[in-house]
């Protein structure tokens, strides 16, 4: 049986295809529909993506080696516009999906049982664990997803 740590590491590694098979790659004006103002084109949800699994990535490897680090929140909205995804390359974008989405698993697949409650101070929520660091990203990747989709489907 699977440790939970390998199957994380399992999920964080189906993300880049079920993106990638989710994309319009064909369909250039879907891609970078945004929806409605203030709103995220696909192209943009999957950079999103890749901030996310960065992000956390970083995250989880502080709280692993540090003592009770503190997490800066950081604006989503912000990162985005910042590197311009809207004009990125598609298959540009889900390489470095790949890749990082790829690092954090292999963070969390050596990561001891033992370490999971470990816990970091994010500035706007308070203490998280190890275990939070892990899962949050994992689980939001289902509702980005469906973002993306609907972001496409009102182009």
């Amino acid at each position: 049986m699977p440790s939970i740590q390998e199957v994380w590491a399992g999920q964080l590694r189906e993300i880049p295809t079920t993106f990638r098979n989710a994309l319009l790659l064909d369909d250039d004006r879907a891609m970078r529909h945004r929806p409605a103002v203030g709103e995220w084109s696909a192209i943009e949800v999957l950079g999103h993506m890749i901030d996310k699994m960065q992000n956390w990535s970083r995250r989880s490897e502080r709280v692993l080696t540090e003592e009770r680090p503190v997490l800066l929140a950081f604006d989503q909205d912000a990162t985005v516009r910042d590197h311009d995804y809207q004009h990125a390359d598609a298959e540009a974008l889900l390489e470095q999906l790949s890749q990082s989405c790829e690092h954090f698993a292999a963070i969390v697949e050596h990561i001891p049982e033992s370490a999971l409650e470990r816990q970091g101070i994010h500035s706007d929520v308070g203490p998280i664990t190890l275990r939070y660091c892990i899962e949050a990203p994992i689980q939001s990747a289902g509702g980005h997803l469906e973002q993306l989709r609907a972001a496409q489907s009102a182009a």
